[in-house]
């Protein structure tokens, strides 16, 4: 699979940027940075930007197609090795404590996977559709590089030495573990808690050469001189100007989003409870369907962000990442204490595949058994989220709704803003 990027476009406007070099550095290879590597192939693609939500994809080729974003400096050979996960709150919770080689490098390979396959169903992404875009820089130009974004392959694994070669043994290089999937190489940096995987790219292929403009400062000084940008004012209900902003993204806590844990927060400690929440499912009381799920709003929103959402057992339209067709959301239970799905097995669904990436559509036509574990706050730690960012907008006068994951301690950075 390869993308449908517009290489002339993409050409055009990676070299207008990378000539302003000298803004940054002296140094005679341009300077090209990752976000905008980000932003120039949303651009020249048409792909929805997910860089800023912290998953494992940074853009989405419409409709299942995800794409990883890479742009690195390569000045000799034709490979790299580059991040493609970090595991900060895994080495914190002691994950990685007192492992043989061969442990460590089969742990850091399925703590990828199951980040990988769980942001592919929160967002209903095909992995094996999915692929890598890399810039590489060079010493005068760039290339661009595809291929295929894959899991690890961990029934393959094999100890190798820095340079790729198989070793006949495990053993530890530094802090960390070199291996290989047969596939691609791969190292675990224990000092960093951080996975590399190496790419291997034609360096003679389609270079993109980049020219830097010397006289940068003096061009700026006229470009900005022949159209100076305008702001943007905002007023409150009144008409009366609160502030001036140079650009329209912004948003606003409790009136443009809240965040909400998937853990409960009564006690100070999280714990996700095993009857309600998100394992609603398993709760008595009557015959129950295994994906039934709401998620907690804690007394703290309603007080911070009154009538951020409509009256208890008020329905409204509610977008999930999965899919572009709205379902029916509701505010119900005492003090309005849960946000669910109309039935409330859409919205467990769409949680509990996310948490657990090894469930099958299958698997939500059941009741309960005895054989389902309910999710802890281990499960959240694992697939590094534990909250959900509720966006609100008014659209033709219908307001709506939208769900996405948040990363780890979201739900205490939201708080903590107010």
């Amino acid at each position: 699979m390869k993308s449908t990027v517009d290489i002339e476009r993409y050409a055009r406007l990676l070299q207008a940027v990378a000539s302003m070099s000298r803004l940054y550095s002296d140094n005679t290879i341009p300077y090209v940075d990752s976000r905008f590597v980000e932003k120039l192939f949303v651009e020249t693609t048409g792909a929805k930007d997910l860089s800023r939500s912290d998953k494992s994809f940074d853009a989405l080729l419409l409709p299942d197609i995800g794409v990883g974003i890479k742009t690195f400096l390569s000045t000799s050979g034709n490979s790299k090795r580059e991040k493609v996960a970090e595991f900060t709150s895994f080495a914190n919770n002691g994950e990685f404590e007192g492992l043989s080689p061969e442990e460590l490098a089969l742990k850091a390979a399925s703590f990828r996977n199951n980040r990988v396959l769980s942001d592919a169903n929160e967002l209903t992404i095909a992995v094996e559709k999915s692929i890598y875009h890399c810039l590489v820089r060079t010493g005068s130009g760039a290339i661009v590089h595809e291929e295929p974004y894959v899991l690890v392959d961990l029934t393959n694994l094999k100890p190798t030495d820095r340079s790729g070669n198989i070793l006949k043994k495990w053993q530890s290089i530094g802090k960390g573990v070199f291996f290989t999937d047969g596939v691609s190489n791969y190292n675990f940096n224990g000092s960093k808690n951080v996975l590399f995987k190496e790419f291997k790219f034609d360096s003679g292929a389609g270079i993109i050469e980049l020219p830097i403009f010397a006289d940068i400062f003096d061009r700026i000084t006229k470009w900005f001189d022949g159209g100076v940008p305008q702001s943007i004012k905002v007023s409150d209900d009144a008409g009366k100007e609160l502030v001036t902003i140079d650009s329209p993204e912004y948003g606003r806590p409790g009136i443009d989003f809240v965040v909400l844990p998937l853990y409960s927060v009564r006690t100070g400690l999280k714990e996700v409870a095993e009857k309600s929440g998100i394992n609603q499912w398993n709760a008595g009381g009557r015959l129950r369907k295994f994906g039934e799920a709401y998620i907690p709003i804690p007394i703290e929103v309603h007080r911070r962000c009154p009538g951020f959402f409509p009256p208890r057992d008020t329905k409204f339209p509610m977008v999930l990442p999965n899919s572009a067709v709205s379902v029916q959301g509701k505010v119900c239970q005492e003090s309005g204490k849960a946000l669910m799905s109309d039935p409330n097995t859409v919205l467990g669904n769409w949680i509990m595949k996310v948490l657990r990436p090894s469930l099958k559509d299958s698997d939500f036509l059941r009741a309960p058994n005895s054989g389902d574990k309910p999710f802890g706050y281990r499960d959240l730690l694992a697939i590094g989220k534990d909250s959900v960012i509720v966006r609100k907008s008014i659209d033709k006068s219908i307001t709506n709704f939208s769900l996405e994951f948040a990363p780890l301690g979201s739900y205490e950075e939201f708080v903590n803003d107010f």
